[in-house]
């Protein structure tokens, strides 16, 4: 390509010449267009902008790039060099003598830049305003070191257990000792006596060469140089000692100010957790909001308009024509590769009149189009009917199992209108609750399951509590060791004593017992440090990463985000080497030619894995942010059908096929968008980038809040989230907020682990299904004989806590169709969730709660879930 792109940080000198230039740590990404044009977007700070700096190589070395204006007229570009002699192209703008500097164009105005590389290229940058300042970036780089550094010291359990526990405890009495050690030795340095020049009084000088020079300048002087003894402190091993405690100040510090931030996340989540307890309990009556009630309803009004509109809206049968009405029932299944057809009831028909002829039922043969149009509203009113105005060919025929049907092929549709009661039931509920100020008491069945969601939220509440007071113990402590340091430091420097890392030559550290403690304490520090990835050189790297690619960092930050929550909440386990892998990421610029890398995660119970690609290579050669795959182990994946065993009543849905697919995410820093603008860029990741060619769902990760702009979920995240919840999307694809929000303990994450945990639980394999025999000898009476299901066997667990379930917490049951639905009660947290099946297509449904059910739900009644692949559940 020949283009390189940073930002640039430039302290300006004089007019042309830059005093210093500090590059950003990632290049802007610059996409190539089908007609060769090349794209640049870059973002605008309140504040400051830094500048947009362009190095050309290659056949476009010889290149001075230029700006074209609305003129069209080409304003040349300025070279600047930065502190390793590289060259750099920048907008070359008027000096402004008030502030001493050249101003970027690009802090005052956006929109779109034409910049001229030569005859023959352009680069099109499109400047995108954020309503941000630089403080706001620091905020997200903050909260990724501290984030990086808390995940690995952490140990490996799940969220209800105290991650980085164990580590971190080790750790600090690592330090303690360490700090004990380097204190003795403080208090009793070894030193060197070194032979000086001194004036001395003349009666007690030992002459040197400076002694008689200075008695030939001043013979009768009282004091006279000569030769002293100095005592220093200044040795090798006192060097290397004050570099071991700065080290060790600045890891405590690390460390330190990571558990403090974990600290306060874990307490404004007890906070959370509480407030939405008291919430809870204190419900009387429920609150519907109009905006979303008017989407379903129109969203309903939609599908049956679709009807009313194909081909056109003739009301009068023409000549040959005739009205036709029926009521419409499921798809027929014919053979493979026949036109399609659905069950229809003539409720002008008798029943024995088709009796006595040998029907057995009845199939409507549409047109393919209007077809597809009925059915879409048949499956959210299995009652819907519908009036057609056209010319239809009565034939019977006779099935494979033998039963004769009659088919209703229509050969002329010239007006079609659909009638559906649920639409006029909602509208009528519509009435009621204007009526009423939109608002319903909750039932008696509300009530309880409130008061289910409360316990749990109080449960988790103080299991948050506890983590909390935990961390501010360690938090204080750790900061305790570094004010020691700080104190050990400042003494050292007293004493004129420098720091090096490089370890002495001398025996010292071997022979005296002071000194030999103190590094044997720091090495078992250093072991800590090799076992979790935080070395110094580490720290160090994470310490260079700038804020001027305020995107960029928002990406990496939103990586740290999804390994905490795997790690945190659904308690995997990451490989060993982690934190060097993303250390090595995040503080370089990625290369052309680089694949990214990949993170595995593991858990015991169940068996899963997790792989989570950072930037992978797609079949296209595009490369999305973040791909996220689960697979079950061996032993979570053989699961038993029980219906095979002939264990209970075989489902209609026995045979359905779970798709196995994956987490695409790609972080959009934007602080707003324009109408339209947040589903044209998803559209452009699937239509265009196809991000999902490998049967993945796509998401866009951005901090916007209230992006959303049609809204359909009564829940809370309805403003901030679209998880596709909307049939026919299928959750394949949408958007989820998340930002750093350092005031609100990051309440967002909320939103990436709904995410999560929709891709887990489309994984997760059904639990294993046994008889017992029932012991109070009623079982004859019960509907499934004198037998009762149990969960023998399950492989899943918690998706609020990661806690395991075990094969009690499991409880089969079945739905009013005889399909079979399974409740889990997490035994950690005590959070309750169900996963049942679609009544119309039997898709896989999961209800978990009002804080992690990403299904859409009925605007008046949320514990109600609709279809995502079918609509049905109005």
């Amino acid at each position: 390509m020949g283009v390189l792109a940073h930002y640039l940080d430039i302290e300006w000198q004089a007019p042309g010449v830059a005093r210093r230039v500090e590059v950003s740590t990632y290049p802007i990404e610059i996409e190539a267009a089908p007609d060769g044009t090349l794209h640049a977007e870059v973002s605008i700070f309140r504040d400051s902008a830094p500048w947009v700096g362009l190095q050309v190589s290659g056949p476009l070395a010889c290149v001075e790039p230029c700006t074209i204006n609305a003129q069209n007229e080409r304003l040349p570009w300025l070279q600047v060099s930065d502190e390793h002699d590289r060259t750099w192209w920048i907008p070359e703008t008027g000096w402004s003598k008030t502030g001493n500097k050249h101003v970027s164009e690009m802090h005052r105005s956006f929109g779109s830049f034409a910049v001229e590389l030569g005859s023959d290229q352009k680069l099109i940058l499109d400047a995108v305003a954020l309503e941000l300042d630089r403080a706001h970036a620091q905020e997200y780089l903050d909260d990724f070191r501290d984030e990086l550094v808390w995940l690995a010291i952490g140990s490996r359990t799940g969220a209800l257990g105290e991650v980085g526990s164990e580590n971190s405890l080790y750790l600090l009495d690592a330090l303690k000792a360490f700090t004990d050690a380097a204190s003795h030795v403080l208090v009793h340095p070894a030193r060197e006596i070194r032979e000086v020049t001194a004036a001395v009084a003349t009666s007690r000088v030992r002459p040197n060469s400076e002694t008689f020079r200075a008695v030939m300048r001043r013979p009768g002087g009282r004091t006279h140089p000569g030769r002293a003894a100095q005592e220093s402190a200044n040795i090798p091993e006192n060097r290397y000692l004050r570099g071991l405690i700065e080290h060790c100040r600045r890891l405590a510090r690390s460390v330190a100010r990571s558990s403090s931030h974990h600290q306060a996340h874990l307490a404004a989540r007890t906070t959370r957790e509480r407030l939405r307890a008291a919430e809870l309990l204190a419900v009387e009556s429920v609150e519907i909001d109009p905006e979303i009630f008017d989407n379903q309803l129109s969203d309903i009004r939609a599908r049956l308009d679709a009807v009313a509109t194909w081909p056109s809206s003739m009301l009068e049968p023409q000549e040959s024509e005739r009205l036709y009405r029926f009521t419409v029932g499921k798809e027929f299944k014919a053979e493979r590769g026949a036109a399609k057809e659905f069950f229809y009831h003539n409720p002008d028909r008798v029943d024995r009149d088709d009796e006595r002829q040998g029907i057995n039922f009845s199939v409507a043969r549409l047109p393919a189009e209007l077809h597809d149009l009925v059915i879409s509203t048949s499956r959210f009113d299995k009652d819907v009917r519908l009036d057609l105005i056209g010319k239809a060919e009565i034939t019977t025929f006779q099935t494979v199992n033998g039963k004769v049907g009659r088919r209703a092929t229509f050969t002329q549709v010239s007006g079609a209108c659909a009638h559906s009661p649920v639409l006029e039931r909602r509208e009528a509920a519509r009435s009621r609750y204007e009526k009423n100020g939109w608002r319903r008491p909750i039932s008696r069945r509300e009530r309880e399951e409130y008061h289910l969601e409360a316990n749990t939220a109080l449960t988790r509440a103080d299991h948050f509590a506890e983590r909390s007071e935990g961390n501010a113990v360690v938090s204080a402590e750790l900061t305790s060791v570094a004010n020691s340091l700080d104190q050990q430091d400042y003494a050292w420097s007293n004493l004129k004593v420098a720091s090096i890392s490089t370890f002495p030559m001398g025996m010292r550290f071997f022979q005296s017992p002071i000194y030999a403690a103190a590094l044997a304490a720091f090495q078992k520090v250093s072991a800590l440090e090799q076992r979790t990835g935080l070395n110094g050189d580490a720290l160090d790297r994470l310490g260079r990463i700038n804020t001027l690619h305020a995107s960029a960092l928002y990406e990496r930050w939103c990586l740290i985000k999804i390994i905490g929550i795997l790690m945190q909440d659904f308690g995997f386990a990451p490989q060993d080497d982690w934190v060097a892998h993303v250390v090595t990421s995040v503080s370089r610029a990625r290369q052309p030619n680089d694949t990214g890398f990949s993170l595995h995660f593991t858990r015991a119970h169940p068996s899963m894995t997790a792989r989570l690609d950072a930037e992978p290579v797609l079949a296209n050669g595009r490369r999305p942010d973040f791909r996220l795959r689960f697979t079950v182990g061996t032993s979570a994946a053989s699961q038993v059908d029980a219906d095979e065993l002939g264990l209970g009543r075989r489902s209609i849905f026995r045979d359905a096929k779970r798709l196995q697919s994956g987490l695409v995410m790609d972080a959009k820093f934007r602080t707003r968008w324009k109408p339209d603008e947040l589903h044209s860029m998803l559209r452009l990741l699937i239509d265009t980038k196809k991000y999902g060619q490998d049967g993945d769902r796509v998401f866009i990760l951005q901090p916007a809040k209230a992006a959303i702009e049609h809204r359909t979920s009564p829940l809370s995240w309805r403003r901030d989230c679209d998880y596709g919840q909307k049939d026919p999307t299928g959750h394949g694809h949408g958007s989820v907020q998340l930002a750093a929000e350092p005031l609100s303990g990051a309440a967002s994450l909320t939103n990436l682990r709904r995410l999560i945990a929709l891709e887990l639980q489309q994984v997760f394999p059904e639990p294993e299904v046994g008889e017992v025999r029932d012991g109070n000898g009623v079982g004859s009476a019960a509907p499934w004989g004198s037998t009762i299901e149990i969960c023998r066997s399950n492989s899943t667990f918690c998706i609020a806590c990661g806690e395991t379930h075990e094969p009690a917490d499991v409880k089969p049951d079945r739905t009013e169709r005889g399909n079979r639905k399974w409740y889990y009660r997490c035994s950690g947290c005590g959070t309750g969730t169900m996963q049942t099946r679609c009544f119309g297509c039997g898709s896989l449904l999961h209800k978990n709660g009002q804080q992690m059910t990403y299904h859409l739900t009925v605007a008046d009644q949320i514990s109600n879930v609709v279809c995502y692949e079918c609509g049905a559940g109005f």
